[in-house]
């Protein structure tokens, strides 16, 4: 090891896991291997576990099997059954083999459940009492896990029958103050907030969000407990949700980074640029339809990006809104059509406003009282289309079971601008045969 590779080593040694994560991102695959490889295995592991997942995939598969499970070995079970399906299956095996014999045993219950569940979220890491201890014992029973990793980051103790179910949870508080021989079925609080196995991750988030608990225990369906989702694994969840909702309504992936290699963000944005390009050419084609129209009265050509920007611009507000708050569970399919006649009476309102500022300004701009009213018809007409749009596309996409963020905004600006041309141009098109202009 050089010199310099080694003074490296030591400023890396001083680093938060956070940070040193942030280094390596930066880092070339090849010099963020060498990193890892030359670390010892505990700040190495952490590390790993803190990165991007395209760079944590990158290091998984570019490190041997020897020299990723002591790195491995560091860190939680949840945490590997994260990491070790990204490996292909002979290194998954190898690596998982080199672990402890209870690490592993451990990591392989856990990757029994699918990642975007509850079980695949939850951490083994808990202390259950038996409902027929006496308090004192269950005192012990802290004392003794003490030492252990599982009682690092205790928020409650979950209370369990002779068969493993669930019947209760008690406080530290309640433990320590209340009489020693009392039984832990005497102090505990039965109405215990819990999630299944295979609780969708959305439904897990929305859980902690509406009750604010720190940890929810997770059951399987027998109503046995096999662990525990903390706050803060909820609020990875919410966090990777909002961050991929907002990349799907503008046709991104959800996974791109602001670090993401180019070629592979190419491969993730141009299919829906070219969707995107299809819906352009579809809105300019409903252009054409009026070319003569636009080629007699050649004002109009003025006014078709603002009657279709501003469509676009209130569509754009009323879709945040409803993929918000499906996103949230905040929007059950009986509140549609509340939700649709709400945001219809703002397309309405807003229409009037601003047409009739569009209006004026036709008209004062051009001295053409005619293009000003049909310019204020057409600004209307598209708020109207907007606020229709907003709603039935993100809702109609969840009826068919897909995800209501998904391109919407690309859609959505396509039916604003079609309608938008459409209704402008049409009404010039009628005035002018009404008008014999």
């Amino acid at each position: 090891m050089s010199e310099a590779t080694h003074v490296l080593l030591e400023e890396f040694l001083k680093l938060h896991p956070a940070d040193l994560a942030d280094r390596l991102q930066r880092l070339s695959l090849p010099e963020a291997r060498g990193v890892l490889s030359e670390l010892p295995p505990a700040p190495a592991g952490r590390a790993l576990a803190e990165l991007e997942h395209d760079r944590q995939h990158e290091l998984l598969l570019a490190l041997p099997a020897q020299k990723l499970a002591p790195l491995l070995d560091e860190l939680a079970p949840n945490v590997v059954a994260d990491l070790v399906p990204a490996l292909p299956p002979s290194i998954r095996r190898a690596t998982l083999n080199a672990l402890p014999a209870d690490q592993r045993r451990r990591i392989q219950t856990l990757l029994r459940y699918a990642p975007d569940t509850a079980g695949g979220i939850m951490s083994d890491r808990f202390i259950a009492l038996r409902d027929d201890m006496t308090i004192e014992r269950a005192r012990e029973l802290l004392r003794a896990h003490a030492q252990e990793e599982r009682t690092e980051d205790i928020a409650y103790l979950y209370v369990i029958d002779a068969g493993q179910r669930l019947v209760g949870v008690v406080s530290l508080r309640d433990l320590v103050f209340r009489r020693a021989e009392r039984r832990v079925s005497e102090i505990m609080n039965r109405d215990v907030k819990f999630l299944y196995v295979d609780d969708e991750e959305e439904k897990t988030a929305r859980q902690f969000e509406h009750y604010h608990y720190l940890g929810l225990p997770v059951l399987e369906r027998n109503g046995q407990l096999v662990g525990v989702v903390k706050a803060s694994d909820a609020l990875e969840i919410a966090q990777a949700e909002a961050t991929e909702d907002m990349q799907l309504m503008v046709g991104l992936s959800g996974d791109e980074r602001a670090l993401t290699p180019w070629p592979k963000a190419v491969g993730l944005r141009l299919p829906w640029l070219y969707v995107n390009l299809a819906t352009a050419f579809l809105a300019a084609s409903v252009v054409n339809l009026f070319e003569g129209t636009i080629a007699k009265w050649t004002a109009l050509a003025v006014f078709l990006p603002i009657i279709a920007g501003q469509g676009g611009n209130a569509g754009i507000q009323t879709l945040t809104v409803i993929v918000r708050d499906l996103a949230l569970g905040e929007l059950s399919p009986g509140d549609g059509r509340r939700a649709l006649f709400k945001e219809l009476m703002l397309g309405l309102i807003n229409g009037l406003a601003i047409g009739a500022v569009v209006g004026l300004v036709g008209w004062l701009w051009k001295d053409s009282p005619e293009l000003g009213l049909i310019a204020f018809a057409a600004m209307v007409l598209n708020q109207l289309a907007a606020a229709l749009s907003g709603v039935v596309i993100p809702l109609g996409l969840k009826w068919f079971k897909v995800d209501p963020a998904l391109a919407s905004s690309i859609f959505l600006t396509t039916v604003t601008d079609v309608a938008g041309f459409f209704f402008f141009l049409g009404l010039a098109t009628l005035v002018m045969h009404w008008t014999g202009m």
